[in-house]
């Protein structure tokens, strides 16, 4: 495909543009997986560990998406319908069962307090993935709100989630700066971790609710 062919393709083509941010957007959130193991092990860092078991999950579900996508590119219509219902369904209940255990790690957090000093620079690498992460999600999300593709829904829902989930993180981290977890502050952090995995957890319930509509629907 010439390239001239291509940009056209990207400009008319939201699926396929969707697609293609869906691959950088991949190698940015490996690469934040991977720091987050990497501080993990070696501050022993029971939350950060479970951050980077969550995104690598989160990972493999878009990826499993786009592979599904590939898969069924030739396929007609009705049989795309199908399996982007069945993918969907299976990722919402898996995702669900992740957020939920999340919690563990927030709770080692604030029982296990540690007197780490994680440094400026994972401060800013965490601020800077949030700020990114945050504006990428809202833009894309903004822009599929017409689409009736399941696998976009699902890409753009995965984003929204790995944005709040990368605020818990850059909480998290913002504590190790400065010290670590230490009994005065065991409460704010623990409600506001929550808070998070209750939003996540409303937002993909709201979101399946309102796409069940979807299933009985030919995709575009």
């Amino acid at each position: 495909m010439k390239m001239t062919e291509l940009l056209k393709k990207i400009k008319r083509d939201f699926s396929y543009r969707t697609i293609l941010t869906t691959i950088f957007s991949l190698f940015i959130n490996f690469l934040f997986a991977i720091y987050n193991g990497y501080l993990g092990m070696k501050h022993h860092d029971e939350f950060a560990i479970g951050i980077f078991i969550y995104y690598l999950l989160l990972f493999w579900i878009m990826v499993a998406t786009l592979v599904v996508e590939k898969h069924i590119a030739k396929e007609k219509i009705d049989v795309k319908n199908k399996i982007r219902i069945k993918n969907y369904k299976i990722a919402t209940i898996f995702i669900f069962l992740m957020d939920f255990c999340l919690i563990a790690p927030i709770i080692l957090m604030v029982v296990k307090p540690k007197e780490v000093q994680f440094g400026l620079i994972p401060a800013i690498i965490m601020a800077t993935y949030c700020v990114y992460k945050i504006t990428f999600a809202i833009i894309n999300y903004r822009k599929s709100h017409k689409t009736q593709n399941l696998s976009i829904i699902l890409i753009k829902q995965i984003n929204i989630i790995g944005a709040i989930v990368s605020i818990l993180t850059l909480q998290h981290t913002l504590i190790m700066v400065n010290g670590g977890m230490n009994k005065e502050m065991q409460n704010l952090p623990f409600i506001t971790s929550i808070g998070f995995i209750l939003v996540i957890i409303v937002f993909s319930l709201v979101s399946f609710m309102k796409n069940r509509q979807l299933f009985h629907q030919p995709n575009n």
